[in-house]
């Protein structure tokens, strides 16, 4: 059924949202007599009822017999005094506007600045409290923290020791786990302590002259071991126009890196990793570097990457329980980049890889120019424990995998991503490795997903049989899957 709207209803309708404002709102005529208000009107000064009253009786300081209605108008908003029916008044901002179209009718809305002004002390009366509850929680989480870490290194010693004397295989596995535990919340704290620093604004930028060369292959080889354990590619490109030697905050800027390359390696399980640092402006002794962190790993929906950056967040619920972490790094990230006069951003592709890009700007050293103080060209690479040339950009860029075709079955890539990978896993499955077997194992079935069903089968009771760790059936299993793939390869 139709609403019938009437002269009456929305005359009510018009008065209750007169009756909702803040504000004191009345309307006169020419004559300065009033004949409409709402609620907050007649509260605030004090009438049973307004009708009939002239505006002269409520600011008998800004209305006198010579005052004409239509220059108030102009003036717009303007301070006054409003007079009560007791004669007491209080401080307001008036505006008065003509809505008159056949007669004179003027609109009054009146601000008591009183009320503004107990309204404002009581906003930062809340800001102060919120500030010094914010301490608090900073010095608190600050405190607890770094008395955690005492015992947790303690706990890690301990595991380490123990790992170095004659276990059983089940109690070297334990303290494996013990290790990895510490390790990760070691991390935790970190980032908490690091995070608690940068919301009290206690986190100062240094500025001192490092080597950047250096700082890149600690950098790399910090994760090397990492990167190994998930039969990665770790691939850095420097250009070869960066000074060797700039003065800025050498800790801050690894640990930006340190946080974009664990949180590559930790959701990439096939390809690779790779670091690119450009040269993108210098002015007067001062340099702009522009860095990119590029992975093959699951990537992200477009409409989550904004949150990215924000405190305790990740992308998603899942992630958390099957990779861990405090949503924290990023947040991080973004505050060290900032403070270091950059900007970091991410574009990424879901399920198909993610690339952050940020930008440091740096101060050139007083070393002198020659040429021990650029940079070499080309790309460097980690493919075992250890650093090493493949010569210029442009003949490395082809060596890179494509990601499209990586998983697409039966591509060059793709043959020789399943052939690296199965030889990795049947070393760890001799060594009894079965952690890092495990991981090639679920590698293996995500690059032959493409395929045949039968070898998707094939690699998925090789991973279950792994999972169980028993020798003698995963050997046999591997085989299994090892001859399919000989043979869907033969079948090309």
């Amino acid at each position: 059924m139709e609403y019938q709207y009437t002269k009456e209803s929305l005359e009510h309708n018009f008065q209750r949202v007169l009756d909702g404002l803040m504000e004191l709102i009345f309307l006169f005529d020419g004559e300065g007599v009033i004949f409409h208000s709402n609620k907050m009107a007649l509260d605030e000064l004090r009438y049973p009822s307004l009708e009939g009253v002239n505006i002269g009786d409520i600011f008998p300081q800004l209305i006198t017999e010579d005052t004409k209605f239509s220059d108030l108008c102009e003036k717009g908003r303007f301070s006054s005094s409003a007079y009560r029916k007791n004669q007491t008044c209080f401080p307001v901002d008036v505006k008065i506007s003509s809505i008159g179209i056949e007669k004179e009718v003027y609109l009054c809305s009146v601000w008591n600045m009183a009320v503004q002004k107990e309204a404002l002390k009581d906003i930062h009366k809340a800001k102060e409290e919120v500030a010094q509850a914010t301490t608090f929680r900073n010095d608190f989480v600050a405190n607890v923290t770094h008395e955690l870490r005492t015992p947790v290194n303690g706990i890690l010693g301990h595991a380490k020791n123990l790992l170095g004397t004659e276990v059983s295989n089940e109690q070297r596995k334990t303290l494996e786990i013990i290790v990895d535990c510490c390790d990760n919340m070691i991390k935790i704290i970190n980032n908490l302590l690091d995070f608690s620093k940068l919301q009290a604004g206690r986190f100062t930028i240094e500025e001192k002259e490092f080597d950047f060369r250096a700082l890149m292959e600690q950098v790399m080889g910090l994760h090397s071991n990492a990167v190994n354990e998930k039969g990665l590619r770790f691939v850095m490109n420097l250009a070869d126009d960066i000074p060797r030697h700039l003065i800025g905050d050498e800790l801050c800027i690894k640990q930006i890196l340190n946080n974009l390359i664990s949180n590559a390696i930790k959701f990439t399980s096939v390809g690779q990793i790779a670091i690119q640092v450009t040269k993108t402006l210098q002015i007067d002794g001062e340099i702009e570097l522009f860095f990119m962190v590029m992975d093959t790993g699951i990537g992200i929906d477009p409409e989550k990457k904004d949150l990215l950056f924000q405190s305790f967040y990740q992308a998603d619920a899942s992630i958390t329980r099957r990779f861990g972490g405090t949503g924290l790094g990023l947040s991080i990230c973004k505050e060290l980049v900032e403070l270091m006069g950059g900007t970091i951003s991410i574009d990424s592709v879901k399920d198909k890889g993610s690339t952050f890009s940020f930008s440091l700007h740096l101060k050139l050293a007083d070393s002198g120019e020659s040429t021990e103080d650029f940079l070499p060209s080309g790309k460097f690479v980690y493919e075992t424990s250890h650093l090493m040339s493949v010569g210029a950009t442009e003949d490395a860029e082809e060596d890179a995998p494509d990601i499209e075709e990586m998983f697409q079955f039966g591509t060059k890539d793709n043959l020789e991503e399943i052939h690296a990978t199965m030889e990795k896993m049947l070393l760890c499955i001799d060594m009894g490795t079965w952690e890092k077997a495990e991981n090639f194992a679920g590698v293996v079935k995500r690059l032959v997903e493409s395929g045949d069903p039968s070898l998707k089968r094939l690699a998925f009771r090789l991973e279950m049989t792994v999972r169980k760790e028993d020798h003698e059936k995963s050997v046999e299993q591997f085989h299994k899957l090892e001859a399919a793939i000989a043979e869907a390869e033969a079948a090309l």
